[in-house]
Parts: structure tokens; C-alpha cells; sequence
């Protein structure tokens, strides 16, 4: 019998904030089975940010197999 593989979760930060308020979430997240990542983005503009967390898409994503549907957290 095959294990059924968690959702891969990406955080993306506001704008009062970075990677790291979620610094207590991701490791609970890990223990339960979940490929977790926080994007950190400078806010400077909407195209670095929105490439930024795009990165962290692909990073996660890559990690995964094929199968695997990233979601990222709001």
C-alpha cells in the first residue's frame, strides 16, 4: 500500500512581516509530513515579489514528485 504524499505549503509574507513569523508554523508542519518554506521577498516592488515567491514555488515543487500540487498559504 502506497503512503499518500502531504501538500507542499509556501508561505508568503505581508507587508508588516517576513519569512520568519512563520518561524514557529513551518517546523510543526514538518513533523506532520509537509514539504514547508516561507518565501522572503523585499517588497520593493510587485514583480520582485511576485518572482520571488514564484522561487519558492519551483524550489518546493522541484522537491516533490511530479504528482505533487504545491499550495501556497495566504
Amino acid at each position: 500500500m502506497s503512503k499518500q504524499t502531504k501538500p507542499s505549503i509556501v508561505f508568503a509574507h505581508g507587508l508588516w512581516a517576513d519569512g520568519s513569523c512563520f518561524s514557529k508554523l513551518i517546523p510543526t508542519l514538518q513533523a506532520e509530513g509537509h514539504d514547508v518554506m516561507a518565501s522572503q521577498h523585499g517588497l520593493d516592488s510587485l514583480a520582485t515579489d511576485v518572482a520571488a515567491v514564484k522561487a519558492c514555488l519551483a524550489r518546493v515543487s522541484s522537491r516533490r514528485s511530479s504528482s505533487a500540487t504545491p499550495m501556497a498559504a495566504r
